[in-house]
């Protein structure tokens, strides 16, 4: 199976944010013990912004209507490596002749 490419550049407003999966177990006087869940723990979550021409958007809203929010696509964002993401949410807001596109892309493994 070809893996789809997402290959659009996302505004410079992206926003990264990275929550590491930690087991925390609390003992008595404040002591804790903390243990990384899984090998792949850190994974990235973008909020992207796409401006532009309504054909452009529309093509990005298709792509992401064709992953359905479960295929993963390869993406590679400004200054970070490449990995593999799902959108499970996006938004459009059009203006004549102009539209803009939110997203959120949450980095996965398989």
């Amino acid at each position: 199976m070809n893996m789809k490419e997402f290959t659009w550049q996302a505004d410079w407003n992206m926003k990264r944010k990275k929550k590491p999966n930690v087991n925390t177990i609390r003992f008595g006087d404040g002591y804790e013990q903390r243990q990384s869940d899984g090998i792949n723990n850190n994974l990235r979550t973008y909020d992207v912004v796409f401006s532009g021409s309504e054909e452009k958007i529309k093509a990005i809203d298709m792509f992401l209507d064709e992953c359905r929010g479960v295929t993963a696509f390869s993406w590679q964002p400004y200054g970070d490596k490449k990995g593999l993401f799902t959108c499970g949410e996006w938004d459009e807001t059009k203006k004549t002749g102009y539209s803009t596109l939110t997203a959120t892309f949450k980095e996965v493994v398989a």
